[in-house]
Formats: structure tokens, C-alpha cells, sequence
């Protein structure tokens, strides 16, 4: 398709404008989005001095707190933590997993963590949904594939 001159004109004056709406509305969420990053941390350490976790194993919690994940991919370590704990945040989620002994090198897991719930849980398996405070939560193919998970021997031996 080819726009005449005036049209083209009016496009590109469009474009521009859009163009730097957006680059205002980036340069103020750029702040917005580290007070949620203190929040989100204040958050869960308030939660875990309110809700302290339980120093006796639960029935879906065989090995220590700080090695039930050791050999657990963080994609199955999401799925059984958020099917014990109902919703909850990146950051809480990618904290709880990390204590629960997921190792990364990496510099901010909650990115990695990010990426695992967006893209393969959210996208490519279709596991979880995002609520609109922006916790995450399973729906039904997350449950189901919880529930197959736990059945496999890996898994069970991984959580030994």
C-alpha cells in the first residue's frame, strides 16, 4: 500500500507523538516499579513474621525447608509451591522457591523467575494466570499438572 504525501505526513506526526507519550510514561514508571520492588520485599518479610512457616514437615513436605527444591526445576518448584500456598508475587515466589533450595547464579532471581511463570508456565503450557494485584496464581492445567507431577518418580525422589 502506498500513502500519498499529506497521509504519510500525518502518520509520522501520529507516530511521533506516540512515540514520546510512551517515553514519558516510561521514564515515570521506572520509579513506580522499584517502590513496588520495596514493597513486594516489606511484604514478605512482614508475612513470614506474621505467618512463620511450620518447623514440622506437612504431609507435601518431606525434606527440610532449605533443601525440599535442591533437585526440583524452578517450573516444578512454582507449581508446588503455589498449589500449597494459593497466589503470590514474583518476588515472594522466587524468595520462597530460592530458600526452599532452587540454586541459581543468577544476580536478581525474580527475573529468572519472572520469565519461567510469563513465558513457559503462562504462554507455552497455558499453568498459571495472573491476578490484577499481579500475583500469580495456578488455574486448572497447573493443578493438573501438579497433581501428574507429584506422581512421577523424579519428582519424588527429588523431594526426598
Amino acid at each position: 500500500m502506498s500513502l500519498n504525501g499529506d497521509i504519510k505526513a500525518s502518520y509520522e506526526a501520529v507516530m511521533a507523538d506516540l512515540e514520546t507519550q510512551r517515553a514519558a510514561i516510561q521514564s515515570q514508571l521506572a520509579p513506580l516499579q522499584a517502590r513496588v520492588k520495596e514493597l513486594n520485599h516489606s511484604i514478605t518479610t512482614l508475612r513470614s513474621v506474621l505467618h512463620p512457616e511450620p518447623s514440622a514437615p506437612t504431609s507435601s513436605q518431606s525434606r527440610p525447608s532449605s533443601t525440599r527444591y535442591a533437585f526440583t526445576s524452578v517450573r516444578w518448584a512454582i507449581l508446588d509451591t503455589l498449589i500449597d500456598s494459593g497466589p503470590m508475587t514474583t518476588a515472594d515466589l522466587a524468595e520462597v522457591i530460592k530458600a526452599a533450595g532452587v540454586s541459581t547464579k543468577a544476580a536478581n532471581f525474580a527475573n529468572n523467575v519472572s520469565a519461567v511463570l510469563s513465558t513457559t508456565m503462562k504462554e507455552r503450557h497455558k499453568e498459571v494466570q495472573q491476578l490484577p494485584d499481579g500475583r500469580w496464581e495456578l488455574n486448572e492445567n497447573g493443578r493438573q499438572a501438579i497433581a501428574h507431577i507429584r506422581t512421577t518418580p523424579k519428582f519424588r525422589r527429588g523431594m526426598r
